[in-house]
């Protein structure tokens, strides 16, 4: 009898070994969980499927008794390699239910951009902790110009922002870029039309000292040859530093001319002295 105890529990040993087996998944550590589905091998004995879970060589879980199993990697430093092997019954296979968290490659994604007449929003997901930032970049006719910067949260789910923004008269063209070090991504171009009244320049023409514009906003002024000459945001300009000649004033991705013409001296005549008579 006794022979028989130590055969059967030889046998059980050997049985274990013999049909184990094992699953591993790799990658970097970027901040998030791994979980496991731990599928029954004997629903009546409630027996599980995974015998073992190893993390870098060393064993941190053995004999789950959930059908699910969450794996901790938080005692990783960020973007620490990690191997994960999961050693199973044969008679079942383990599922890694989330294994794009260890991917070596970027995760983030913006899942959504919209704007509307005052704001643009944005979802995203995969930000990593760090100085990230957003930078909101509006197409003008001298290119693309950062309007707006906006700090990550850096958190790997899903985040959501909103900022207020300035739409032009007619169409407009935005997109975001995201930055951490050396990690760069830009949305997809959005466009959005308003409707609203364009800006008026006045006076037209002749501008002797100051440029008024209908309502506040950005403004570029250059010479004929490209040069640029002022640069800023406001409703009146004041151009009297500029000299005397033909200008380019850019408001509203489109261009208007204006010309300071140089003062009219008026050279009066000298009034003749009347000399008194000497008697």
């Amino acid at each position: 009898m006794f022979k028989r105890i130590v055969l059967y529990s030889l046998f059980a040993v050997l049985s274990t070994s013999i049909f184990a087996q094992e699953l591993t998944i790799e990658g970097v550590y970027r901040g998030r969980d791994i979980y496991i589905q731990n599928p029954y091998v004997n629903v009546e004995g409630g027996t599980f499927c995974i015998n073992s879970i190893s993390i870098n060589g060393e064993k941190k879980i053995e004999d789950p008794t959930t059908s699910a199993v969450k794996v901790s990697l938080s005692h990783l430093t960020i973007d620490a390699p990690v191997s994960i092997v999961i050693r199973h019954s044969s008679l079942c296979t383990p599922k890694i239910l989330n294994p794009e968290v260890l991917n070596t490659g970027s995760s983030f994604q913006y899942i959504q951009v919209t704007t509307d007449d005052s704001s643009i929003s944005w979802v995203t997901t995969g930000e990593m902790p760090g100085d990230g930032k957003y930078f909101i970049e509006k197409l003008k006719l001298d290119g693309w110009q950062v309007v707006s910067v906006v700090p990550g949260k850096g958190n790997l789910d899903n985040n959501q922002y909103s900022i207020g923004v300035e739409h032009y008269a007619g169409d407009n063209r935005l997109r975001i870029r995201y930055v951490l070090g050396m990690q760069e991504v830009t949305s997809d171009e959005i466009d959005f039309y308003s409707d609203m009244d364009p800006i008026f320049i006045y006076p037209e023409g002749d501008v002797y000292d100051m440029i008024s514009l209908t309502r506040p906003t950005d403004y570029v002024i250059k010479d004929f040859d490209g040069n640029l000459l002022m640069k800023g945001e406001g409703q009146d300009i004041n151009v009297e530093q500029l000299p005397y000649g033909e200008f380019i004033i850019i408001i509203e991705n489109r261009e208007e001319n204006f010309f300071r013409p140089e003062p009219e001296i008026i050279i009066r005549p000298k009034k003749k002295s009347k000399r008194k008579k000497r008697n």
